[in-house]
């Protein structure tokens, strides 16, 4: 069903998809803008290298984002993983090199669906939650971060049914990760977004990388009550949101009001912090790089949303601004950047 495959977007998460799917022999096209890298790959190869020690090399078929015209493949799956900001051009882009009946799968932060939806078709985008983590400092050479014993992709039919291509989109994922098949997968995916919209700006502004951040009892708070506010607008927009980091979504709604409720969860994400591992989340990766960041497609979507459904979301209009100001160099990352941030 999905014989040519692309990764659009090589980096950390686009480099560890890449790597493992052409490790299991898949016929799969690496494309990326970043020439060194793309010289690295095919020169050296793809290393990608586990937060356990454990390291691959493996060869795989680079390609330049301009030479992609010169390709006459037509491919049946891509895995779009370039920045949220860089979704609609993307989508365009690719969209002459697939096939009639190719699908896209968002391998992104946010929720990038619906425009993707709108270039391509409702039918030809599925939904996809990585959980799992990855950074990219150098070229050629990828880290995962996190258990690799533990749920890699959660993937579905908007609609929640079993198809047969979400079976065999789930057998190519599992050479990646151990990939699940929900029903719910707009759950997963405000889930995940408040996830993100938790570590990354919090990691982004702190200079702490996401298991730091969990075990700090005070950011921590800020980060739950961020996560309130996603859980408060997925409900609005008649999203069941499911677990947020192991946790029940309503308890985050109840712990601005109830600090028993609040300590539960604060010890919850410490103890979750050892699974997460010694990475950094890719919005503080782009802030250590220099470059822009997503900030406005995680908290801010959720502040525009929110708005749009009459939904206060004051600490994620206040967290864009921080960030923003950290991105522009205005303000220095560090811990004591929260303080006018109020739950």
């Amino acid at each position: 069903m999905f014989e040519k495959i692309a990764v659009l977007g090589v980096g950390a998460i686009g480099s560890v998809i890449g790597a493992h799917l052409s490790k299991a022999g898949l016929d799969v096209t690496l494309i990326d803008h970043w020439g060194q890298h793309i010289d690295q790959m095919k020169s050296q190869g793809l290393t990608i290298t586990h937060e356990d020690g454990d390291s691959i090399n493996v060869s795989v078929n680079a390609v330049h984002l301009g030479d992609v015209s010169s390709l006459e493949t037509q491919f049946d799956l891509v895995f779009l993983a370039v920045k949220s900001y860089d979704t609609e051009w993307a989508t365009h882009f690719i969209l002459p090199h697939m096939a009639p009946t190719g699908i896209i799968v968002s391998a992104q932060n946010g929720i990038n669906d619906d425009l993707i939806a709108e270039i391509i078709g409702a039918s030809r985008e599925l939904p996809c939650v990585m959980t799992f983590g990855a950074g990219l400092y150098e070229p050629g050479h990828g880290l995962r971060t996190g258990d690799r014993s533990k749920t890699a992709f959660i993937i579905g039919e908007s609609s929640g049914v079993k198809t047969p291509r979400i079976e065999a989109l789930s057998e190519i994922l599992n050479n990646v990760g151990i990939c699940e098949i929900s029903s719910n997968i707009w759950g997963h995916r405000w889930a995940k977004l408040a996830v993100n919209c938790m570590a990354n700006p919090m990691c982004a502004a702190s200079g702490l990388g996401s298991k730091a951040l969990r075990q700090d009892p005070n950011l921590s708070e800020i980060s739950i009550g961020i996560a309130a506010e996603v859980v408060n607008t997925g409900i609005s927009l008649g999203v069941n949101v499911e677990k947020i980091s192991g946790v029940d979504s309503a308890l985050y709604q109840n712990a601005s009001t109830d600090m028993n409720v609040m300590e539960e969860i604060k010890t919850q994400l410490a103890t979750d912090a050892v699974r997460l591992g010694e990475g950094r989340p890719s919005m503080a990766q782009d802030v250590m790089k220099g470059r822009r960041t997503e900030i406005s497609h995680l908290n801010g979507y959720v502040f525009t949303r929110g708005k749009e459904l009459g939904v206060e979301t004051p600490i994620c209009e206040s967290i864009v601004e921080l960030v923003q100001k950290v991105e522009k160099g205005v303000v220095e990352p560090g811990e004591n950047v929260f303080g006018h941030i109020k739950i």
